[in-house]
């Protein structure tokens, strides 16, 4: 569970200086709520642009509040962060819609991404606003349409609940692993595909992106009619993701399958002494991470994924 805060739930509709000042005091109660449960209040770079009234933008607004109460929310909003576009899973060809409102590019439609591809995000809000009722249900525009229901929060007491709830955030690579196994069912995982992953630093963005991943071969799997073939949502899910030059996953190379032979050649997860070629891949950059796995010879047949880890294929 990640938390965002709603940059659209500013839209110029405090009358008052003060009127904002407690709101946004409101706000910096539950990050600090947030943080006791170990979570982060994701912002946006832009948001202190956006205007609180008209002629008065956020930034503007600040420079009213006592010295430390400045610092504090400038350190957060302007250089520490964390920012969600740092880590943002979505695109500006992705076509988001909240009502009759385009909310790609804004926290509701990153949040709304990342839930339709098994990343736990939700919105904090501002009040009083607009954005004063949960869930908040974003739908994908596509050739499949999909549609998702966001938790917002915007009173400290709903979020203390909420956070008491969640599961534990996922802080290491081997709850990565123990969340992956349990998460992803129609997934077969080798024994030993995480074990690259020991020794490397733990990076929060790779564990999103690995997590995504992961959920969109997990609902691919799901999507096999009683004839063993893709339905058109499972067609869908392959356009989207393996398709194109923002795929997530792709096959290797010719120069790659023959370089790096011994590499992409795993033991089956299954059959002792039998092993599996694995050159189709998902893709994590920053740091370069790939998962390998196994297209199944009939779709209903297992999915193994064999590594996760470092990229095999660097020179």
């Amino acid at each position: 569970m990640e938390l965002l805060l709603n940059d659209l739930s500013l839209h110029g509709q405090f009358s008052t200086i003060p009127a904002f000042r407690e709101s946004i005091v409101r706000i910096m109660e539950m990050r600090a709520t947030a943080k006791q449960y170990g979570r982060e209040l994701y912002s946006q770079r832009n948001i202190p642009n956006k205007h609180i009234r008209p002629g008065t933008t956020l930034s503007g607004a600040l420079q009213t509040f006592t010295r430390d109460e400045k610092a504090s929310l400038l350190g957060w909003l302007t250089k520490h962060g964390p920012f969600w576009e740092d880590r943002i899973l979505h695109g500006p060809d992705d076509y988001l819609e909240c009502g009759d409102q385009i909310v790609t590019e804004t926290a509701p439609g990153e949040a709304a991404y990342c839930a339709m591809r098994g990343v736990d995000r939700r919105l904090v809000s501002f009040t009083p606003s607009d954005w004063e009722y949960s869930p908040v249900a974003v739908q994908l525009v596509a050739a499949v349409p999909s549609g998702i229901e966001v938790p917002n929060y915007w009173q400290p007491p709903a979020l203390e609940s909420a956070l008491q709830q969640a599961e534990p955030p996922i802080g290491s690579w081997m709850e990565l692993e123990a969340a992956a196994r349990v998460r992803f069912q129609r997934l077969t995982f080798a024994h030993d595909c995480f074990s690259s992953l020991e020794g490397q630093p733990f990076a929060i963005g790779a564990k999103d992106r690995i997590i995504s991943r992961l959920d969109v071969l997990n609902r691919l799997m799901g999507e096999i009619d009683a004839a063993g073939r893709r339905t058109a949502a499972g067609h869908q899910l392959y356009q989207d993701h393996f398709t194109g030059d923002r795929a997530w996953f792709s096959d290797s190379s010719d120069t790659e399958k023959n370089e790096f032979r011994r590499r992409l050649t795993f033991r089956h997860p299954e059959r002792p002494g039998e092993y599996l070629f694995c050159t189709w891949h998902g893709k994590v950059n920053n740091p370069p991470f790939r998962i390998h796995f196994a297209w199944p010879e009939q779709l209903e047949a297992p999915l193994f994924v064999t590594y996760v880890g470092w990229k095999l294929t660097l020179r």
